[in-house]
């Protein structure tokens, strides 16, 4: 699984660890692996094996993880946590910023599962989880180098579900929200002023309890997870709720938007 060293992904590793895997845990930061591993329970170090890996380099990352299949055997999970946000209006943003927004958060999650679907599909067995956001249900001012690649991830996990559906391996695509992860902290420094006041005040997750559903919804076969009740209104109910998303951020362009 890719994006193991901290938050969501992190919290993701260790609800897989607690129930008797193996977790190959990826992420670029070897240092953060190796921290993220000694914090964890005795029992549990030994089957938490690190591999810092840049999931924006297709052939490195095909290499390491067939290298773990022929050891370890074809994954029971593939899991695309990897992600990074960098906010801002889309007249601010570089060219940079969007391009790494979709290397990492979309075309990551599509290396790392080229390298892991075959083997999972030549077992006939296996969940794929694709960890999408809430930021891909709406229209988020200040969120037009990160949403895309979002939604882009459920585009992907339908059509997967789809494809895979005879296969024996299943397809779940999770919209967390905000959730209390060290990129939060940095995201929440660099919003735009109205995206600041839009989002303030809202619920902040646990990344184990986003987490324990995003597994326990995958478990069940669920084709889509939304942690929490606003992103599971939006999710069933956009029609009714993006409206007023809308409305209200209009209203705070109208009062904060710099003029340029």
């Amino acid at each position: 699984m890719s994006g193991a060293s901290s938050g969501i992904g992190l919290a993701l590793a260790q609800g897989l660890l607690a129930r008797g895997a193996q977790v190959l845990a990826i992420a670029r930061g070897a240092e953060r692996l190796a921290a993220a591993r000694d914090a964890l329970p005795p029992e549990a170090r030994a089957r938490f094996l690190p591999l810092p890996a840049d999931v924006r380099e297709a052939r490195p990352l095909e290499a390491a993880i067939s290298a773990a299949v022929q050891r370890h055997g074809a994954p029971g999970w593939c899991i695309a946590c990897a992600g990074i946000v960098r906010p801002g209006r889309f007249a601010d943003l570089a060219a940079e910023d969007h391009a790494a927004q979709w290397a990492t958060n979309y075309q990551g999650a599509v290396n790392l599962l080229r390298a892991c679907l075959p083997a999972m599909r030549r077992a006939g067995r296996g969940r794929v989880v694709l960890v999408s956001s809430a930021a891909a249900l709406g229209s988020f001012y200040g969120y037009s180098g990160y949403a895309p690649g979002k939604a882009a991830l459920r585009a992907l996990g339908d059509i997967l579900h789809l494809e895979l559906g005879l296969s024996g391996v299943t397809v779940t695509t999770a919209f967390p929200p905000d959730t209390d992860t060290p990129q939060l902290q940095e995201e929440v420094k660099a919003r735009p002023r109205v995206a600041e006041i839009f989002m303030r005040g809202n619920r902040i997750f646990a990344p184990q309890h986003v987490a324990r559903r995003i597994l326990e919804g995958a478990e069940r076969g669920r084709r889509h997870v939304t942690p929490g009740l606003g992103v599971t209104l939006l999710h069933r109910l956009p029609w009714l709720i993006e409206p007023g998303l809308r409305r209200a951020q209009r209203r705070l362009m109208a009062a904060h938007e710099p003029r340029d």
